[in-house]
């Protein structure tokens, strides 16, 4: 019974339809004949309505393809932009030839989610298949990234189809037609122009694969990184090839998928183009903006599992219109007004993906038609970008190693510079032993010990101890600014003066004063401290003058004091008509004087680790306070304890000047 009530429905229904004669009204007929043996655009012969909520029965379609307003595509491909809604096409189709005819009704865009197919045939009979992204591969008629649709057509008969499609993609409707043994033409083409591109981005990733492990520039690996993303992946996606290749019965991995290899696409542009512009050097401040893009794009991928698909979608196309622009101008920035060659290859490799990409993009949104432009356009930008960017590449490893050999060729001449300066070292290191005494004096009553601690293999301190007669001494002390091969260039020009004012000079004020005119407006910009001692041990007497220098120290090994003398005086150089007072003391056996430069004070105001301490008190303070404590052990033994403390100190932190000291007892 139930079956023959259905039957009797069927029937009752199959009337109704056939009692319709336009069941497609506002539209012409497609002669099967004006198809010529090729793919036939049918945008010529389509009617269509949009239906919220979505229909999905051949009644429901047929009954408002009746009572809806209709629009005619008028010979332009259908193209939407990104929408929610649902699209209801309709056409005819009458084989006016004699021969039986097998038909493909296909439709070449690969984003759509649900496509339904009606064909209602003369007889009654109803042909209808339902496929898209979102259903297995094995729902389509024919192994076809797009969408396929088979049927038989008798000779002389009309058909009329339904066709419904819906997507949270853009859409876009190119629906064609084309008897069998041309689809299959038509998709074998399609598949070899395919099997090229693929096949160019394939040999260029895994040339530059191999580039990047001859020369380990990072650029080539995001490169290469880049073109299995976007070139490739994404590419996969975008022209419906995963289920074809990969995933026939995983319709939601390659669903969710899309989206995800979109934002890796815009993700992997930032590292390449960041290195291959080499931006770190030649665009500092956008390196910056093209790593805050970055991140927004490693947001967005989080975001994916939590927004709607269709959001992320539109998204995703509004931040790569933005990006390519942007893009274009840095790469021109830097090819053309920062003059970095490589960037040029970039700039036209990338503006070709740019008008591909835009007019893809634009025609996403529904603002430029689907044509043959907009449909391969960034399939071939990409192609283009591909050959430019290897050739940009390889410019670049020109342009490295050209950095390279300059870098090695300066290199070179700061090696030959350094083995010169070095030779300079040596000679000023003989010049300055040659100041300084080789042997100190040795007269009966006196001991004699000198410290000699330079900053690097040269220093500026000078002292000399001069034997005036049997049981006289002079002893100078002095410090030129500065350190290195002009410190001792000047030390000894103070040498040639100092020897020179012993001949007529008799009393430590005046050897100064003499050394002062003799050097001042030689040294130039540089300035000396000194201090001159006259012992007389017939006299028992010590006589000094100082020229801004540290002062004397004068002790005994049982004293419980330290006297410090220091007169009053200029420095050295700083102006031709100066006095230098002298102060005179006198002496006892076992009386001690220490003389020496400001460079031993630096190594009593650090700790044994190289830290300043962090009391009041100076160097000097410190220095005097350690002398106090040691001022009773040996002639010998304290000036080895001062000598061992320097070195320690040494050990652990540079020092900041030379280091000079002499050490005298009478005994």
């Amino acid at each position: 019974m139930k079956q023959t009530f259905t039957f009797i429905l069927l029937c009752l229904f199959y009337t109704n339809l056939s009692a319709d004669s336009n069941p497609c009204p506002n539209t012409s007929i497609v002669p099967l004949s004006s198809t010529r043996g090729n793919p036939y655009d049918l945008s010529d012969h389509l009617v269509y309505f949009t239906q919220t909520p979505s229909v999905h029965s051949v009644t429901e379609v047929s009954n408002l393809f009746q009572t809806l307003p209709l629009q005619n595509s008028k010979g332009v491909i259908p193209n939407f932009g990104n929408t929610d809604k649902q699209y209801w096409f309709c056409f005819v189709v009458h084989n006016d030839e004699n021969d039986y005819k097998r038909t493909i009704t296909y439709i070449k865009y690969p984003l759509l989610d649900d496509v339904i197919f009606f064909a209602l045939r003369e007889s009654g009979e109803i042909l209808e298949n339902r496929q898209g992204r979102r259903f297995p591969f094995e729902n389509r008629d024919r192994d076809y990234r797009g969408f396929s649709f088979a049927t038989d057509l008798l000779p002389s008969e009309t058909v009329t189809y339904f066709v419904g499609v819906k997507t949270d993609s853009s859409m876009s409707v190119p629906l064609m037609i084309a008897e069998e043994k041309n689809f299959y033409s038509f998709t074998s083409w399609d598949t070899l122009l395919q099997g090229i591109y693929f096949g160019i981005v394939g040999v260029m990733s895994i040339y530059n694969l191999f580039v990047y492990f001859m020369v380990r520039d990072k650029a080539y690996i995001f490169y290469v990184l880049y073109l299995c993303i976007s070139a490739i992946l994404f590419q996969l996606s975008l022209q419906g090839l995963l289920p074809v290749l990969f995933f026939p019965n995983s319709p939601e991995l390659v669903y969710n998928s899309h989206n995800l290899l979109y934002f890796l696409f815009l993700l992997t542009c930032f590292p390449m183009s960041i290195t291959f512009m080499n931006l770190k050097e030649n665009a500092p401040y956008i390196r910056i903006c093209f790593l805050g893009l970055m991140v927004i794009s490693i947001i967005c991928i989080c975001l994916l599992p939590f927004l709607s698909y269709r959001f992320m979608n539109q998204a995703g196309d509004i931040f790569s219109f933005l990006l390519a622009f942007f893009a274009l101008f840095v790469s021109y920035y830097v090819a053309f007004i920062k003059k970095f060659p490589p960037a040029r290859f970039y700039f036209y490799g990338y503006f070709m993906v740019i008008i591909g990409g835009l007019a893809t993009v634009l025609k996403y949104m529904g603002v430029l038609p689907v044509n043959a432009f907009t449909e391969n356009s960034f399939q071939v930008g990409m192609a283009f970008e591909v050959l430019l960017m290897a050739f940009g590449l390889g410019d670049r490893i020109s342009v490295v190693r050209k950095e390279k050999d300059r870098i090695q060729l300066k290199a070179e001449i700061n090696k030959q510079k350094l083995i010169a300066y070095q030779k300079e070292l040596v000679l000023a290191q003989k010049l300055q032993e040659s100041t300084l005494p080789q042997v100190l004096p040795k007269i009966p009553g006196l001991k004699i010990k000198a410290g000699y601690i330079p900053q690097s293999l040269v220093g500026g301190d000078f002292y000399d101890v001069t034997e005036v007669s049997k049981n006289q001494i002079v002893c100078l002390m002095a410090d030129v600014t500065g350190h290195g091969v002009p410190a001792a260039i000047e030390a000894a020009m103070l040498k040639i003066a100092h020897t020179h004012t012993l001949a007529f000079a008799n009393g430590p004020g005046k050897i100064l004063e003499t050394i002062n005119r003799s050097l001042v407006g030689i040294y130039k910009n540089q300035l000396l401290t000194a201090a001159a001692a006259h012992i007389n041990l017939d006299a028992m007497e010590l006589t000094v003058a100082n020229a801004g220098h540290p002062a004397f120290y004068k002790f005994r090994e049982d004293g419980s004091e330290i006297q410090i003398i220091r007169p009053k005086g200029k420095l050295i150089g700083f102006s031709k008509d100066v006095t230098y007072e002298e102060e005179t003391h006198p002496l006892i056996a076992s009386d001690r004087l220490l003389l020496f430069t400001d460079g031993l004070w630096d190594m009593w105001e650090k700790d044994k680790n190289g830290n300043k301490f962090t009391n009041d008190g100076s160097g000097e303070d410190v220095f005097l306070e350690w002398l106090s404590d040691h001022k009773h052990t040996s002639f010998e033994t304290l000036f080895e304890k001062i000598e061992t403390h320097i070195r320690r100190r040494m050990q652990t932190t540079s020092a900041d000047d030379d280091i000079t000291f002499l050490l005298i007892e009478i005994s």
